[in-house]
């Protein structure tokens, strides 16, 4: 289950000893916290992970930027091991140098403009005004305790979609949304039609629909109650089965092209396998998502 408990919630809240952590984090567009398993907050930069936080017992303990990002380079100065924890959580100067460079660090690793578009529209869709609402990145269905002959495959889901607008029975859609930049994104194995074949797996697996479901609403109600999510949701009437999206982000008049010839023929491989149409959004020059 992609939750935190109450005492961990708290503690990113007024007078909670992660406030400051949580302040910061807030205040850097670039950052994304995400709630995941086994009772851990996940902060993102550019869809890698930067830091992880733990609650137990009514002590936070912090894991770090993989060692990977500096091998070859300097390793964040900040240090959050036991013993100087608690004065790091209280000094947000410092906690601002960490994530600096912890950021630069990732941006040497590696670029990628998706993962940066990815990022933004997450941010720019936090608000039950709007059409849609990203709830959650990189979903991925936990399978550990589901037996090795019904697994499937295994992938992730680039942003968990909740459409604000019912459908014609009543319902909140969610959608299961892959985000493609540029013509790039359109071909080979990552292509949109192989996209679409392994979403279509978790969208027949009644567990897989189950656990997203589940996770959506306990999401949606701890982002809310820490200020992540803007608005009302309590009339939402979420869907049993979720439906996908196709995030297409162009930079100019060719890539659109491009995109939308793929659009159609995903959506065509879609139908001809009795497969609801994937729903196909745009994001504009503010990522605010609109079909």
């Amino acid at each position: 289950m992609r939750t935190i408990t109450d005492e961990h919630l708290q503690a990113y809240q007024e007078g909670g000893c992660l406030q400051k952590l949580f302040d910061v984090i807030k205040e850097d567009p670039e950052l994304s916290f995400e709630i995941r398993m086994n009772n851990k907050v996940m902060i993102y930069y550019h869809k890698d992970r930067i830091l992880t936080i733990s609650y137990c017992k009514g002590k936070p303990s912090i894991d770090t930027l993989s060692e990977k990002y500096y091998k070859n380079a300097t390793p964040p100065t900040i240090s959050f091991e036991d013993g100087d924890l608690i004065q790091i959580l209280r000094d947000k100067s410092r906690l601002r140098q960490y994530f600096r460079e912890a950021k630069r660090l990732v941006g040497s690793y590696k670029e990628g403009l998706e993962f940066e578009v990815q990022q933004n529209i997450a941010l720019d869709n936090r608000s039950f005004s709007n059409r849609f609402v990203v709830v959650d990145m990189e979903w991925q269905l936990p399978q550990s305790n589901i037996k090795k002959e019904e697994r499937i495959s295994r992938t992730r889901i680039d942003l968990v979609v909740v459409d604000t607008q019912k459908n014609d029975k009543g319902e909140n859609d969610i959608y299961l949304g892959e985000l493609k930049v540029g013509m790039d994104a359109t071909d080979g194995k990552s292509g949109i039609v192989d996209h679409i074949e392994k979403t279509n797996k978790l969208i027949c697996c009644p567990k897989a629909c189950a656990v997203l479901r589940a996770d959506v609403e306990r999401i949606i109600r701890q982002k809310a109650a820490l200020g992540l999510l803007e608005g009302d949701y309590a009339g939402l009437n979420l869907s049993d089965t979720p439906r996908m999206m196709l995030i297409l982000a162009h930079r100019g008049s060719e890539e659109r092209r491009a995109l939308e010839m793929e659009g159609e023929k995903a959506q065509e491989w879609a139908k001809a396998r009795g497969m609801a149409e994937p729903l196909i959004v745009w994001p504009n020059a503010q990522n605010i998502l609109d079909v």
